[in-house]
């Protein structure tokens, strides 16, 4: 079975499925259990009420889309938060350089002329693609523009205006940084970003698993939060607020994916299939350092102690997280991929999930063997 595909589960009595024995041998399937455990008694424990979780070919599902609903499957649908950045954006902006029409050092000013127009220097106009995915441009992390009541178009105006806030260089994580490089490809690319994206996995076959504001049944999805702004439970819908205000597509958040899709998308970065491995090694060169040992990549955190992937991922391990609860890490000298979907908001993201730490138990277990 390649990477790109995703191995069949079956029902585990107690609740949760654990993986069927496929492709990998059974020191694969050891390894995923261990990390399965962890996962499982989580959800036991709570608040989280289900997750989706695969170690490279094997996947396994716990508990419910929320308390008294459909079990979870390899089918459910999450929304992705941040992981839009790295399942989207990046692989975008990606092809765009290897086909020679981004630079990543080019100044703003030349991508976008509007940028901090008829401000002094230094301003956006003067930061640089490569500082924008690195966050490292000075744009302040957040922004309540949906609190603005403003449309799609003017949202995207003012943070072309935005003021740094913060010292060029040092990482900031910065959505606002992410709406203007997806805006970025809009321009560039000739076509709304919902569209660049779906051509995208349609290339990879993953066009049902992977969607900006996907045509599905909203039961296939699994909630997240009750939303004071909006005053509902949210399912199928955008989580993030931000995003909400401009449609639902953003190339900040957005994304809904299914186990299958994200892990899918993994396995074509690790077979060479997405890009080619001069490409590979430019995403996961260090690209920023923070003063805490934080590492950038291209888009992707770089692994580090402390960090969501856990202690015993390799040197060029990469990684990204969701704010709804999601994760995606791939080992690219190993070729070990983890995935670990979950709804951790619902029903309100202001519980103290422990999503921190699974994620790092989760991955310790994974890692733990060669």
């Amino acid at each position: 079975m390649s990477r790109g595909a995703v191995s069949a589960t079956w029902p585990r009595p107690g609740g949760g499925c654990w993986p069927a024995r496929t492709g990998g041998g059974s020191g694969t399937l050891r390894i995923a259990v261990e990390a399965f455990r962890v996962v499982e008694r989580a959800i036991a424990a709570g608040p989280i009420p289900g997750a989706a979780a695969a170690v490279d070919d094997q996947t396994a599902c716990f508990g419910a889309t929320e308390p008294g609903g459909p079990a979870v499957s390899a089918d459910t649908w999450y929304d992705l938060a941040s992981l839009t950045k790295v399942l989207c954006t990046v692989p975008l902006l990606l092809g765009r350089i290897a086909e020679g029409r981004l630079d990543p050092v080019a100044p703003l000013r030349e991508l976008l002329p509007e940028a901090a127009w008829m401000q002094p220097s230094p301003s956006l106009a003067d930061v640089r693609l490569i500082e924008l995915v690195t966050h490292t441009s000075g744009l302040p992390a957040w922004e309540p523009l949906y609190t603005l009541g403003l449309d799609r178009v003017t949202i995207l105006a003012r943070v072309l205006q935005a003021p740094l806030t913060d010292r060029r260089g040092q990482i900031v994580y910065s959505d606002l940084g992410y709406i203007l490089l997806g805006h970025l490809l809009e321009r560039h690319g000739g076509a709304p970003l919902e569209e660049q994206a779906a051509a995208l996995y349609a290339r990879l076959g993953l066009a049902e698993q992977l969607a900006f504001r996907p045509a599905f049944d909203p039961g296939r999805c699994a909630p997240t939060e009750r939303c004071p702004w909006r005053g509902r439970l949210l399912r199928g819908e955008v989580h993030d607020e931000n995003a909400a205000a401009m449609g639902g597509v953003s190339g900040h958040a957005g994304l809904f994916g299914t186990l299958r899709g994200v892990a899918g998308l993994a396995g074509t970065l690790l077979e060479r299939r997405l890009f080619p491995e001069p490409i590979v090694a430019y995403l996961a060169r260090e690209h920023a350092r923070g003063s805490d040992g934080e590492r950038r990549g291209f888009g992707w955190i770089l692994a580090s102690p402390g960090w969501s992937g856990g202690d015993l991922a390799g040197e060029r391990t990469i990684g990204h997280t969701g704010f709804t609860g999601t994760g995606l890490w791939i080992d690219l000298d190993r070729g070990r991929r983890t995935v670990l979907l979950t709804n951790r908001v619902h029903p309100s993201r202001h519980v103290d999930s422990g999503i921190a730490g699974l994620r790092r138990a989760f991955n310790h277990a994974a890692f733990a063997a060669p």
